[in-house]
């Protein structure tokens, strides 16, 4: 079978405990844990749809559609709790919705979205101000995520801007390989390259320190530019894509300590797709190995969203969710990117590993 050829087992049984764990938080209503904690299931439609649960996805979508979608055609109310990561959040919904055939929700949520891209460079804001307005900040990680809506929606010329906002920031760094400095400002178009000792999180990476930090910047820049790269096959995407998981790849071992280092999968697993390369299959199943490892066996991750903290048993179920939301979507993407490829062949020692 195809799966023990390419000897994707292990990785299948960690999807399907995840999933197995999280439709078990799944509500009647359609809801998800306590929607009361927040918007923290935004990521619920792409994750179930993608790991083959459409009524799951639907029902979410069900949920959101009475209960967040406002007049204006937006996401909001009393649930929606978090302004941080706005357009983020939203589009991955989009993507989900699109996955489950909500396309009410999909496309409908789109010109919002649009809204959020900076015509200018291609990124989008990163948080929802108490005034409503935009933030400054536009980090690659909030420009990438309507990146993957606006590719599935079919908005091909505001996927190429963010490819743009990508090469642009890549371009600016002063300190690589490195020092990564992750935002751009808005009003100022320039890379932001000097902020307080306590906002250091939200803006630099240094690849070389072990602490938590956001190890998801390298992952996921590639894994945006390797879907658009099967979307429109140009050459400058997939170096962009190289050059990304390249600094993700020469990260400190101290990386894998932390739940940020997710991501790195994500652009891998596309990568070893689109070339074949050994250096992306090694790594591609090192995360692999990484999110089998941290699962706990009722399927969870007990690790927060947030590095080294321990849910454990913590009365909000809220962070478990939303971690084994995302954690299950990137098994997903590991899974179909070595599915991609015809496995090696068999060696005298037995079938490839």
């Amino acid at each position: 079978m195809l799966v023990q050829a390419r000897g994707l087992d292990k990785y299948v049984a960690v999807r399907t405990a995840g999933v197995d764990w999280l439709l078990q938080q799944l509500n009647d209503d359609g809801s998800l844990g306590d929607p009361r904690e927040g918007y923290q299931f935004y990521r619920a439609p792409w994750t179930f749809a993608a790991a083959g649960h459409t009524e799951a996805a639907s029902a979410v979508c069900g949920w959101i559609r009475e209960n967040m979608l406002t007049d204006g055609g937006a996401i909001g109310g009393p649930y929606r709790v978090f302004d941080d990561a706005y357009a983020y959040r939203d589009s991955a919904l989009i993507v989900g919705a699109q996955l489950a055939q909500q396309y009410d929700l999909s496309h409908g949520l789109m010109p919002v979205l649009e809204r959020w891209q900076d015509e200018r460079s291609g990124g989008s804001s990163n948080d929802r101000l108490a005034d409503g307005t935009m933030s400054d900040g536009m980090s690659i990680p909030y420009s990438a995520g309507p990146g993957f809506a606006f590719l599935a929606t079919g908005h091909l010329d505001r996927a190429r801007a963010v490819y743009r906002f990508l090469a642009r920031i890549y371009e600016a760094q002063p300190e690589l390989p490195h020092r990564f400095y992750y935002v751009w400002s808005r009003s100022r178009q320039q890379l932001v390259t000097e902020f307080s000792p306590d906002e250091r999180f939200w803006y630099l990476v240094d690849n070389q320190i072990t602490e938590r930090q956001r190890w998801t910047i390298g992952g996921i820049a590639a894994g945006f530019l390797g879907r658009l790269y099967l979307a429109e096959p140009r050459p400058e995407y997939l170096a962009l894509a190289r050059r990304y998981q390249a600094f993700s790849m020469n990260s400190t071992e101290g990386q894998f300590k932390f739940a940020q280092v997710c991501k790195s999968g994500w652009g891998s697993s596309l990568l070893y797709q689109i070339t074949g390369e050994g250096q992306y299959l090694a790594w591609t199943r090192r995360m692999g190995d990484w999110f089998a490892a941290g699962q706990a066996p009722e399927g969870f991750w007990p690790t927060a969203a947030g590095g080294a903290e321990t849910i454990g048993a913590a009365t909000s179920r809220g962070p478990v969710i939303h971690n084994a939301l995302e954690f299950v979507m990137h098994v997903d993407h590991i899974i179909g990117g070595l599915s991609a490829r015809p496995a090696p062949p068999a060696t005298s020692e037995g079938p490839a590993q």
